[in-house]
């Protein structure tokens, strides 16, 4: 029965890693291994470089398409988390551990489209168990490796070391045993800091963008930093779960030692969670859903089939967005609307979508380029065009073909509302064509947004949700009657408004 149930989870896993390039620093790591040799990628792309995952993508481009490497090293990851399970429970049901783990929708994302995170995954999983195994060198290796892949190994790996901790009656660890692995870890995490300073001085000699992350934090309020930490967390494993963790947390942990390594996985979880980016903000903490998985069978044993059940509608939501012949995913469609514009002239389109756009013409990106170009076009009588993706953006902002954690929140209020202060629109097309207003008085009401819902009830959440599946998301929104826009326009300068 569990070799047929992995088997169909393998299946779907396959059927849903897409065979575009969804995400945004794919394009960049598939053009760096297309284009240069071996040892050039170990010191390419951006801040922070990644040079044994490049060396690794650089390998398996020559075998699989790029999605396809994340299938495949998502498929390792199961096989170890199945390894790491039956180390830990040796019998029973332990098999449902790992089906947990593969149907958090975080995991499921990671593990089919290509990322750091999805080698960096499989990684982490191979530390654990090296460290239940207690192989030293090995697990120093791993570690080492990690680091190489991701800064994000930082908090990473530490908290690898909490599994023999609170699950110290199934492995037997002696916390003799628990301080060794843990100066192995902080030694190999030290290493590769040594190595990537050693890239950088030595051989990349280019700093650009080694401060706009590590100031990062500073930049937002308290209140956003655990707005994303929530999001990321509900978003990866389910709205449910940190009711129910929680719940197994308070009722079954009782040492001061398991409370401190608790809490110190909570602090991982905090760190990677916090930090805000227009992308997977779950890859960060996908991690966390090894130790999940394993905590709610130890407690639920076969009950937890429950959570599985939970899960599933989840997983078969977002399936049903990325199956590999999708020819309607987002941002394809937004790029077939773009081709469909006039060429050499201006389109309008906001930043977050730079890398999945292409015109033959001049790009005007909203938040980086002088809007002031725009009047200076149109006196020219240059043609100005804008998509309706970006007439939203930074809300219900496509990431890979779901919207972004964060961008279903607010509506009426988008980044390019103070082009509708000041031009007339016509449509073309699916997109809108920015006029100039030649009147002598603005209508009072341009900027003033139009929000658009759908009002049958599997419309009262927007479909490209990530949690669209989630029994929890939806029993929240009938309580409290919430309702997503499935979009929105404003009013233009002559006080007119047009439905996109």
């Amino acid at each position: 029965m569990p070799q047929i149930i992995f088997f169909l989870i393998f299946l779907a896993g396959y059927l849903t890693t897409p065979k575009a390039l969804l995400f945004y620093d794919q394009i960049e790591y598939l053009a760096i291994v297309s284009t240069k040799n071996f040892w050039q990628v170990l010191s390419l792309g951006h801040f922070p470089i990644h040079p044994a995952f490049l060396a690794i993508f650089w390998i398996t481009s020559r075998i699989f398409t790029p999605n396809t490497t994340a299938f495949v090293f998502g498929t390792a990851s199961g096989i170890l988390m199945y390894q790491v399970s039956k180390i830990i429970f040796k019998k029973g049901n332990f098999w449902l551990a790992t089906l947990i783990f593969l149907l958090f929708p975080g995991v499921w994302l990671v593990n089919t489209n290509l990322m750091v995170h999805s080698t960096l995954l499989t990684f982490y999983l191979l530390s654990i168990l090296l460290l239940l195994k207690k192989k030293e060198i090995l697990f120093f290796l791993t570690v080492f490796l990690m680091g190489m892949m991701h800064f994000d190994a930082a908090y990473w790996a530490p908290t690898a070391l909490v599994f023999p901790i609170i699950f110290r009656k199934e492995t037997n660890f002696k916390n003799k045993d628990v301080v060794k692995f843990a100066i192995l870890a902080a030694s190999a995490i030290l290493a590769s800091a040594l190595s990537y300073v050693f890239i950088y001085v030595f051989i990349r000699k280019d700093y650009g963008g080694s401060t706009e992350q590590l100031l990062a934090y500073s930049s937002f309020g308290l209140l956003r930093i655990f707005r994303n930490i929530w999001y990321g967390f509900i978003n990866s494993f389910g709205s449910l779960m940190p009711f129910l963790s929680a719940f197994l947390v308070v009722k079954n942990i009782r040492t001061k030692l398991e409370w401190a390594a608790i809490i110190f996985f909570g602090m991982a979880i905090s760190l990677g969670g916090a930090y805000w980016q227009g992308d997977l903000m779950q890859r960060r903490i996908v991690f966390a859903g090894v130790f999940i998985a394993l905590f709610v069978y130890r407690y639920l044993k076969n009950k937890s089939f429950l959570v599985i059940l939970y899960l599933t509608p989840i997983i078969i939501a977002n399936g049903i967005l990325y199956y590999r012949d999708n020819s309607s995913m987002a941002l394809a469609v937004m790029q077939k609307h773009i081709d469909e514009l006039p060429k050499s002239q201006v389109l309008v389109q906001s930043h977050y979508y730079q890398p999945f756009t292409k015109y033959d013409g001049t790009i005007l990106w909203i938040g980086y380029d002088d809007p002031a170009q725009i009047d200076e076009y149109l006196d020219k009588n240059v043609r100005v065009f804008i998509t309706k993706e970006s007439v939203t953006a930074p809300y219900l902002l496509v990431v890979g073909n779901n919207y972004h954690i964060t961008s279903v929140g607010k509506a009426g209020n988008s980044e390019s509302r103070f082009l509708f202060k000041k031009y007339a629109f016509e449509k073309y097309g699916d997109n809108l064509e920015l006029k100039l207003f030649k009147e002598s008085e603005i209508s009072i009401q341009a900027g003033e947004p139009v929000v658009s819902y759908d009002q049958s009830f599997f419309g009262r959440l927007a479909r490209r949700r990530i949690d669209y599946g989630d029994v929890g998301s939806w029993i929240w929104a009938l309580l409290t009657g919430h309702r997503d826009p499935i979009g929105w326009s404003y009013k233009d300068a002559r006080g007119t408004w047009l439905q996109i």
